[in-house]
């Protein structure tokens, strides 16, 4: 007995491992990311969400998300399936124990030759045996097996990562939306306001006998203009709303609003950093690398099952035909060897089984590199989107004081009798697009920071 417990584990040490070792791509990748100004400094993704998001009212609604979205929640209990299937795999290092019971009470039939001359019809036996199976990893299925279980548990814990990473994004991407409309909003009712009581100017000139029919309903249609934004907008903040609620995790409902949030684009310095820093930080390429290896280690599972396998097997324990004798030393006995089953022919399933495994970690690998340049494409979009908002929020600021200048002219002019009431009406109507188009830039680009916090995988710490 002895010989054949020193058998397997002679097996453990001495035992090759088939298929290809797992490890990470090896890939090309850009020497910097395009458009950054500091490609060797600091990466904007290396900051925590609670550092790169300072107000207040932001932080609660990220914080409510990151507890009961339920998309991160299905998330992390994807994690908790990764790792009972990884503690499977592990489980098979070691032999298997099981136990089983029995009795039975037999009456023989003496026309059926069942009887032994001389023997009693009546018999009873008794039985407590143990099994035991212990398979030796001969050619390291168990091993890979045991790695691409790890590896997936490790993709399941990145890609929950990355879900809080979009979720963080999402949830502030939203809100700079909400309060853009509020602004919006804003900007349609002070313009109501105003054409309201340019309209009521232009109405007592009429009386006045100064002014007329036309420029009276070109003063209702510019009010008009104004009026009928102010319902859509209300209609677009009660869906956003909504959608930042869904968000959270929660049902429709409304928003509490916090203070501004032009700090979020102007307090902060937006770099990529190194390259193999945002290759080694956002989850989803952490992510495709795991799946990498777990369909690299799954070669060497399939190859291990072209060869055969060696158990030790074994049963032992007591059997008595009596009861009360049941648990005597002279009712031990045992069975106790090695096994050895492999294939002989299968029409080449075997074979076939490792060119698909083979054919996956190719596919792995084309969708890590997938995911590697979309990382750098979005990293590059996202540092272009920052600066350019900027640039467009300067411009933008000169135009709005521009109209606002032409507007007070026309105004003056159409007042002293010099021009019509055209004048003012083209003037309302370039401010009003113009101040608009300001509020856009300036939330462009808080959503500028946060694409691009999310671009150089930030979020998730």
């Amino acid at each position: 007995m002895r010989q054949f417990l020193i058998l397997p584990a002679s097996l453990l040490v001495s035992g090759c491992v088939l298929g290809p070792e797992p490890g990470s791509p090896d890939i090309q990748t850009p020497g910097s990311v395009r458009g950054d100004a500091a490609p060797h400094g600091a990466s904007f993704g290396d900051q925590a969400w609670r550092t790169v998001f300072t107000d207040a009212t932001l932080r609660k609604l990220i914080a409510r998300a990151l507890e009961n979205n339920p998309d991160l929640v299905a998330a992390t209990y994807r994690i908790e399936v990764a790792r009972a299937q990884a503690q499977v795999a592990n489980a098979a290092w070691f032999p298997m124990l099981d136990g089983a019971a029995d009795a039975s009470a037999n009456y023989a039939s003496k026309n059926a030759g069942q009887l032994a001359p001389g023997g009693s019809r009546h018999s009873e036996s008794y039985g407590l045996t143990g099994l035991l199976s212990w398979e030796i990893d001969l050619w390291g299925g168990i091993r890979r097996n045991d790695q691409a279980a790890r590896a997936r548990l490790l993709e399941a814990q990145y890609q929950r990562d990355g879900v809080q990473t979009s979720l963080v994004a999402a949830v502030a991407s939203a809100y700079i939306d909400l309060q853009n409309l509020d602004a919006r909003l804003a900007i349609s009712r002070a313009t109501a306001e105003s054409r309201k009581e340019s309209l009521d100017l232009v109405a007592n000139r009429r009386q006045g006998g100064v002014g007329s029919d036309l420029e009276v309903g070109q003063a209702e249609a510019l009010l008009s203009q104004a009026q009928v934004t102010i319902p859509v907008t209300e209609r677009l903040i009660t869906a956003k709303e909504n959608e930042i609620r869904a968000l959270l995790g929660e049902y429709p409902g409304g928003i509490t609003r916090g203070g501004s949030l032009d700090s979020l684009g102007s307090s902060l310095h937006i770099a990529a950093g190194l390259p193999s820093s945002l290759m080694a930080r956002r989850p989803d390429l952490a992510a495709a690398n795991q799946n990498f290896q777990a369909a690299t280690a799954e070669i060497g599972v399939f190859e291990a099952l072209r060869f055969p396998s060696l158990s030790l097997t074994g049963r032992g324990g007591l059997a008595s035909t009596e009861l009360n004798n049941l648990l005597e030393g002279k009712s031990a006995g045992y069975a106790i060897g090695p096994q050895l089953v492999g294939p002989i022919f299968d029409a080449g399933r075997s074979k076939a089984r490792v060119q698909a495994a083979q054919a996956s970690a190719k596919v792995a690998l084309a969708a890590y590199e997938k995911a590697a340049q979309r990382a750098f494409q979005e990293a590059a979009d996202a540092l272009n989107f920052y600066q350019k908002a900027g640039e467009i929020i300067a411009e933008g600021t000169k135009l709005v004081a521009s109209q606002t200048s032409v507007r007070s002219l026309a105004q003056e002019r159409f007042t002293g009798g010099v021009s019509s009431y055209l004048e003012v009406l083209d003037a309302e109507r370039e401010l009003f697009s113009s101040e608009l188009g300001l509020v856009d830039a300036r939330s462009d680009r808080l959503r500028a920071v946060v694409q691009a916090y999310r671009a150089l995988g930030g979020g998730w710490k």
